[in-house]
């Protein structure tokens, strides 16, 4: 059986109602969802479909389950606003590297995985790559998010021993 998008969106409580009842959270909700072709009335809140949102901060549009929106645990947000954009030819770690000056450029020359061009993932990236440090030229592999994060990045485990335990990737 070949289930249609949205195929349980009309059964449970409409998200409408839900927002009336959540105060504001809910209302914030609401105010996002812009989806032309379904009104708030006619959708259920913990369905599978997949909405039209708008940032309220940014004023991005995505789709995303009214499921993984209302949700009490964790809740999904902004794609945007939480640095977890798609892949594109104007995002991806090579962009983001050129667009973030000296701390992009050393990020960019660091870089030395022969496996994966850097412009085949994103800046948010949880996958291991291999950096080689431009100081001490010590190899090793960390995770591409962890190099590019605001508040800690992490740096060559060699040149300070106060990062902690080296990864078991380690050359």
């Amino acid at each position: 059986m070949v289930r249609k998008r949205g195929a349980n969106q009309h059964t449970g409580q409409p998200l409408a109602e839900w927002c009336e009842a959540n105060g504001e959270r809910g209302g914030r909700l609401l105010g996002e969802f812009c989806d032309p072709d379904t009104p708030a009335a006619s959708v259920a809140r913990a369905s599978k479909y997949r909405a039209l949102w708008t940032c309220a901060e940014c004023a991005h549009v995505w789709r995303a389950k009214m499921s993984d929106r209302t949700k009490r645990d964790k809740p999904t947000g902004c794609p945007k606003c939480a640095g977890n954009l798609p892949l594109s030819a104007t995002y991806n770690f090579l962009a983001w590297c050129e667009a973030n000056g000296a701390r992009g450029a050393k990020l960019l020359g660091e870089y030395v995985d022969p496996f994966w061009p850097s412009t085949a993932f994103t800046k948010g990236s949880k996958r291991k790559a291999r950096w080689k440090c431009e100081t001490c030229a010590h190899a090793w592999n960390a995770m591409v998010f962890s190099r590019t994060r605001e508040k800690n990045p992490t740096g060559c485990p060699a040149c300070n021993p106060a990062l902690g335990k080296r990864n078991r990737d380690d050359a």
